[in-house]
């Protein structure tokens, strides 16, 4: 059987034959200047000095590359999504939609990752193996229904949902990780609160929404309604393992896009002033990659933690520079980052922000986050938090 390791370097191989081959829909439409080196920012200089110029798709990286091939073999279509209660629940917000109304559906979409995030890559992308964990394990609602939208790095047919499902609000899993990580992006519509619109909430709809995660590694129960804003890193057992949850909960599938970040988060340890690289997958709120990031962080002449990088689209051509400030919180080796990017009119166009993990003790370093457009008020106000 094949291993992780030896499909990842098989995807990075594939990347470069596929970009050799595309469509002209999928090529970049201009040469990318090579102009920027991500290994030299400076922090005192706008941007670190970075330019709006284009790039080769996943900045030509070995460890990005891989996504553009893995992302196919993440799709996934769930049984539910051509349900006609589904349906209903959907056409009620077509329209618009309050995230506060009690007469409509409420959707929350959650990125959940578990096994080792910041295991260590090699320069040629492949993973190094590890510890096999078992992380099979179920979701569960008490109310609404959860729909999956992807899977991430699940390795079949060991790595599998488990079909038919028990009921609306379960999604069961089989999963096993060994030196890499797993998960799931999933959807889950609530009914509304007020369905009748006379005012007063319907009966059993007046408790707090629980929504429960049970892994062979971790459990955990939430309301779902704090999963809004959720952004959290939890270290479980084995040592070097850890599960991750970010959410976001809207009332109209149509508001502003927005969406999930991740990738590799690392301190430069040759560098001797406690800079770092970052660069990671940019990806909408179905999971599906949008393009890529790639920056450096650190600290500027005033003292201030800064980071700065570069979003470029699927082809690589230039959508963005990120901006922001890095900190560590009081948990060793975590911290937290928040910004925003500007298009090629130099307006800031949306916020981002999200969490890090990185312990010198441990092989690689890990970052998630979200972000969103400026014309989506509630969902850049929970970013910022």
């Amino acid at each position: 059987m094949l291993t992780r390791r030896t499909l990842l370097g098989l995807t990075i191989l594939l990347a470069v034959a596929l970009m050799g081959c595309g469509s002209d829909s999928d090529s970049p439409t201009t040469e990318p200047a090579a102009t920027d080196d991500y290994a030299v920012l400076d922090f005192d200089a706008v941007y670190g000095g970075l330019t709006m110029s284009d790039e080769a798709p996943a900045f030509d990286d070995a460890y990005l590359l891989q996504d553009l091939v893995q992302e196919n073999a993440e799709e996934y279509e769930d049984d539910l999504c051509n349900d006609p209660e589904v349906r209903r629940l959907e056409r009620m917000v077509d329209e618009g939609g309050d995230l506060h109304d009690p007469t409509l559906p409420r959707f929350t979409f959650l990125r959940l990752l578990w096994g080792n995030l910041d295991a260590e890559i090699t320069d040629d992308g492949r993973v190094e193996d590890g510890d096999a964990v078992d992380w099979s394990g179920q979701l569960h609602i008490d109310r609404g229904v959860v729909m999956v939208r992807r899977v991430v790095f699940f390795e079949r047919p060991a790595d599998s949902i488990v079909r038919p499902r028990i009921d609306r609000q379960t999604v069961s899993w089989f999963s096993h990780t060994g030196g890499h990580y797993d998960g799931l992006v999933v959807q889950i519509i609530e009914p509304p609160l007020d369905a009748d619109g006379d005012g007063e909430i319907d009966e059993g709809m007046d408790t707090p929404n629980l929504l429960t995660i049970e892994t062979m590694a971790y459990s955990e129960t939430f309301d779902l309604a704090d999963l809004a804003e959720f952004d959290e890193i939890v270290e479980v057992e084995p040592e070097g393992n850890a599960i991750h949850i970010t959410g976001f909960t809207l009332g109209d599938l149509d508001a502003g896009p927005r969406g999930f970040m991740s990738g590799r988060w690392r301190l430069d340890p040759e560098s001797g002033d406690g800079t770092g690289m970052f660069r990671g997958r940019w990806m909408n709120l179905m999971g599906s990659i949008r393009g890529h990031i790639m920056g450096r962080y650190g600290v500027n002449a005033e003292g201030e933690q800064v980071f700065f990088g570069k979003y470029i689209d699927r082809n690589g051509q230039f959508a963005g520079l990120l901006g922001g400030t890095w900190a560590a919180t009081e948990e060793p080796g975590h911290g937290e980052f928040h910004g925003h990017w500007t298009n090629d009119g130099q307006a800031i166009e949306g916020h981002l922000g999200g969490r890090y993990l990185d312990l010198p003790e441990r092989n690689g370093g890990f970052f998630q986050g979200r972000w969103a457009t400026v014309d989506d008020d509630e969902a850049v106000e929970s970013i910022n938090r």
